[in-house]
């Protein structure tokens, strides 16, 4: 009955056990957080004009970040070595990104346009070679009876006439969809150079500005805790947009030796699609598969050896020599953060799933090492101020004053 009696403190049991333990408390405030959201989720009708305003806004925001990590390089170079002024660097900048885009536009957009249409236009042909390869194995084998063959052939003649119909023409068929997407595209491409400016501008001050509502004895943490997950995201950027135009020229050069016809469009599906860690080249490699099989044999070989040689490239030495292990992510990792951000957020979230994934991950170690200091649990780890002025070797003065705590039983 003694552990029962009221401590020397002045306070119960209860409260010393329950009502002031660091992991009651812990657990207190994850309850009320997920209280918070789900009354959040419950009431999602209120957030309407939020979730608008982030749509509306997010397409430039996203496209101007992922040119400010391509151009800051760029604008701090012409700073340093050429010694330009900060605004005329940044206007150069623009005005050289834009010109590029304008010839790509103008040049390589047309022609990739025409062997679309010209790929689209030719399913049904692919259609009937396929079969017509079909009908030649099942003569040597077998297979199947002349009637099922007909049956077969007549459906994906079919269903590749109405797909590639409705490929070409689909998008008409729902005028008002595409008046929207074009007036979404025209707020992105005038909004978007407006940010890239401000933020080439100003982007270095922006820890410092956000900072300002932070109290003050964890600035300097949160300042830190945004240099690395701006580190974090420049680096993938970067290192991705790199890969992924190596990877276009490779598949390009590759497909144009071998003589597969849409070479280039071929090319350029697969850079972008290689954004997708893992999942992006072999995705990629099905039309060129197909195109290869329907073409010939040796085709087909010669595609899967394209492949190959890209693969090893890739893996061996491009993907290590640019991108290294910057996110510092196991690959199971990648490939779960994938699965679970293009179920959530479709393309979107498997392009940014894995530095959105990077950002998080950033914001909870830090979190978690404040908690480790300020929390009481992890006596061996101290805050930063005590680390600072703690000398590395204790004195008998200390070893005296703070005896070695004794495991609890």
């Amino acid at each position: 009955m003694n552990k029962w009696r009221q401590p020397e403190s002045g306070f119960s049991w209860f409260y010393q056990r329950f009502l002031n333990n660091h992991i009651t408390i812990l657990l207190l405030n994850i309850f009320l957080f997920l209280l918070v959201v789900h009354e959040v989720v419950q009431n999602g009708s209120l957030l309407n004009p939020v979730w608008r305003f982030i749509g509306i806004a997010a397409p430039a925001i996203i496209v101007a970040g992922i040119l400010f990590y391509v151009l800051d390089p760029f604008v701090h170079l012409m700073e340093r070595r050429l010694h330009i002024k900060e605004g005329l660097a940044i206007t150069i900048a623009l005005v050289l990104t834009i010109a590029v885009l304008v010839l790509i536009f103008l040049n390589l957009i047309p022609f990739l346009t025409r062997q679309t249409a010209s790929m689209i236009g030719s399913l049904p042909q692919f259609a009937n070679d396929i079969m017509h390869q079909l009908n030649h194995a099942n003569q040597q084998h077998h297979w199947l009876t002349n009637a099922n063959l007909d049956e077969i052939n007549q459906r994906v003649t079919t269903y590749f006439s109405k797909r590639g119909w409705n490929l070409l023409t689909g998008t008409l068929s729902s005028l008002g969809n595409v008046v929207t997407t074009v007036s979404d595209w025209i707020i992105t491409l005038i909004t978007a150079p407006l940010v890239l400016f401000f933020m080439l501008k100003d982007g270095s001050h922006f820890p410092k500005f956000i900072s300002r509502v932070v109290p003050t004895a964890y600035r300097d943490r949160f300042i830190v805790m945004l240099d690395q997950m701006n580190v974090k995201v420049s680096s993938y950027i970067r290192g991705q947009l790199t890969v992924a135009l190596c990877v276009l020229i490779i598949f390009t050069t590759g497909y144009s030796i071998i003589g597969l016809k849409y070479a280039l469009l071929l090319g350029v599906i697969a850079g972008p699609l290689n954004l997708i860690p893992y999942f992006g080249s072999a995705i990629a490699l099905l039309p060129a598969l197909i195109i290869g099989a329907i073409t010939s044999p040796s085709m087909l070989l010669g595609v899967v050896i394209v492949y190959l040689v890209e693969w090893v490239l890739e893996t061996q030495v491009l993907s290590p020599l640019i991108m290294g292990n910057s996110l510092e992510m196991h690959p199971i990792t990648i490939v779960f953060v994938l699965l679970a951000a293009g179920k959530m957020f479709g393309l979107t979230g498997v392009i940014l799933g894995v530095p959105g994934f990077a950002v998080l991950k950033v914001f909870v170690i830090t979190t978690f090492h404040w908690y480790q200091e300020y929390s009481a649990l992890y006596p061996d780890v101290l805050p930063d101020d005590e680390a600072l002025t703690t000398p590395v070797t204790p004195t008998a003065a200390t070893v005296k004053e703070t005896p070695p705590t004794k495991p609890s039983k």
